[in-house]
């Protein structure tokens, strides 16, 4: 792989828009360093404190799917000199040795398929270990309401599981209201409908809701528990089911059973 400029060299702009990585990495802008996502992401589901379940440690809005963003400029900037861009990236905590990391603008040139960017390779560790915990508030709430989800909630931490406790407020609702904000066209209050528990343990994803109520808008929650295995979710409209109406019993002999 060649390193350092990409253009030749007439067409090399030293300034750049962004600065990235790929791989299973996300940026933890709080604190400053690169973590595995899917390292975490499985610690998650197993019940272990992690970079989710600590309220200390919070993202910025450059984590994508094998995509993270260590810094980014307006789009109609000039953008970082390339020095700045060494020193960012010299001051973030856990890039691996050997990583790549890239320099790219915002913008191109006609009519011209050439790469401005530029290629570094990370050749010093600057190593940070964080020691998550499990304090977000949310994991130490339970249902207000309905004794029922209350009771699967108590039932379920006793057993290993962490339980996180939230409002249940529709994402779809909350997609237009966002988008009537931004066209100036009135407000849509976003729903609450009641509350929802998203569990974690035994390798697995684990939601309800209180009463009838859907889950997160998916209607798929209003009759049923919805759970998935780590490495296998993809929605919540297409997870395994349990019927709300089973015993907490047979809802733990499910949920703790081994993944095969």
């Amino acid at each position: 792989m060649k390193l350092g400029f990409q253009a030749p060299k007439k067409w090399r702009y030293k300034h750049f828009n962004n600065i990235s990585v790929d791989g299973d990495f996300a940026f933890c802008k709080s604190h400053n360093f690169l973590y595995n996502s899917e390292e975490q992401e499985r610690k998650l589901y197993d019940a272990e404190p992690c970079h989710y379940t600590d309220s200390r440690y919070y993202d910025g809005y450059g984590n994508f799917y094998k995509h993270a963003y260590l810094a980014q400029t307006p789009r109609r900037s000039r953008g970082l000199s390339l020095k700045t861009c060494f020193r960012i990236v010299e001051h973030v905590y856990n890039i691996p040795l050997g990583t790549i990391v890239k320099f790219t603008q915002n913008w191109y040139i006609p009519g011209k398929r050439i790469d401005l960017g530029y290629k570094y390779k990370v050749k010093k560790e600057n190593a940070f270990d964080p020691k998550y915990e499990i304090n977000s508030k949310s994991f130490s709430k339970n249902f207000t309401n309905c004794e029922r989800s209350k009771k699967l909630v108590d039932a379920l931490r006793e057993n290993g599981f962490i339980v996180s406790v939230t409002g249940n407020s529709s994402f779809l609702l909350g997609m237009i209201d966002s988008a009537s904000k931004l066209t100036g066209k009135g407000s849509v209050d976003t729903a609450i409908d009641g509350e929802i528990a998203t569990a974690y343990g035994y390798g697995k994803k684990i939601g309800f809701s209180s009463f009838d109520n859907d889950y997160r808008g998916y209607s798929y929650g209003i009759k049923s528990i919805l759970w998935d295995k780590f490495g296998e979710f993809c929605k919540w409209s297409r997870c395994n089911e349990i019927l709300k109406t089973a015993s907490i019993e047979e809802i733990l002999e499910v949920l703790k059973s081994k993944n095969e």
